[in-house]
């Protein structure tokens, strides 16, 4: 496992997930390879729209994220998700607290990206 991954199973329970996969191991896989593909694509959608500063359509992307993290288990995602969902809706939204939650959301998804990553790199 790669230093700058923490295990999976720090972040997220595994014997929960293989319990929901009725532990199929290959099913189990499957459903973290889309979790890791869709959190990308979302998290890359969230920063430019960070980037542009359109924080209903933030907000709207930041809660497919959390629904991803919630069915995973992956609790720190989805609250930095939940907490800038919520700032994204206030109004007006205060920016230095939209910065703050956005750097918690980036690095929370990406550490869970990471560890999805080193998981199924170490499957046969």
């Amino acid at each position: 496992m790669a230093k700058s991954a923490k295990s999976l199973d720090s972040l997220l329970s595994l014997e929960r997930l293989r319990s929901l996969t009725g532990h199929d191991e290959s099913l189990l896989c499957a459903m973290l390879a889309m979790t890791l593909k869709s959190n990308s694509t979302d998290l890359n959608e969230a920063a430019a729209l960070y980037a542009r500063a359109d924080w209903g359509e933030l907000a709207k992307s930041v809660h497919r994220i959390s629904g991803a993290a919630q069915i995973t288990g992956a609790h720190r995602a989805e609250n930095a998700c939940r907490q800038l969902e919520t700032a994204c809706l206030s109004s007006p939204p205060e920016l230095s607290l939209l910065a703050n939650l956005w750097s918690e959301v980036r690095d929370a998804v990406e550490e869970f990206n990471a560890s999805i990553g080193c998981f199924l790199h170490a499957r046969p």
